[in-house]
């Protein structure tokens, strides 16, 4: 039989002893700093000088279209070329085994326009894939 769990000590028990080490790290902990606070702005982020501004990261416009209907559609900036791509699919995903764990199938989409693979996509089947005009370039 497990014991019930006891969420406060009580006050008949005596305090647990750290060792010395750890009695000191606790306390350190406890101190509070002499420094003082700096008000924090809302909605506003701050760099200081010594930070360096990071490259952008490359994204994929993605959209999707009558998810909850039989055909889906979605509408897609290749990965390579960023050609805008309009690809109509159906059924679910599919699970198959990659080194010998379960795992869902990717359908690899081909991009018309550069033929690398422009996106992969967890569904049954891609029933069509036509190239459009960008709604994300201006």
């Amino acid at each position: 039989m497990i014991p019930p769990l006891r969420s406060k000590p009580n006050a008949a028990e005596k305090p647990q002893h750290l060792e010395k080490s750890k009695a000191e790290r606790t306390s350190s902990d406890k101190r509070k700093s002499k420094l003082p606070q700096q008000p924090k702005q809302q909605g506003q982020l701050t760099k200081s000088d010594d930070e360096e501004e990071l490259p952008p990261e490359r994204c994929q416009h993605i959209q999707f279209f009558d998810c909850n209907s039989s055909v889906g559609r979605v509408i897609f900036e290749c990965w390579h070329c960023q050609q805008a791509i309009i690809s109509e699919y159906t059924g679910e995903p599919v699970m198959g085994e990659y080194f010998g764990h379960p795992s869902l199938i990717q359908v690899k989409i081909q991009c018309p326009n550069c033929e690398k693979t422009a996106i992969r996509l967890t569904t049954g089947e891609v029933l069509s894939i036509t190239a459009i005009p960008s709604p994300w370039q201006q």
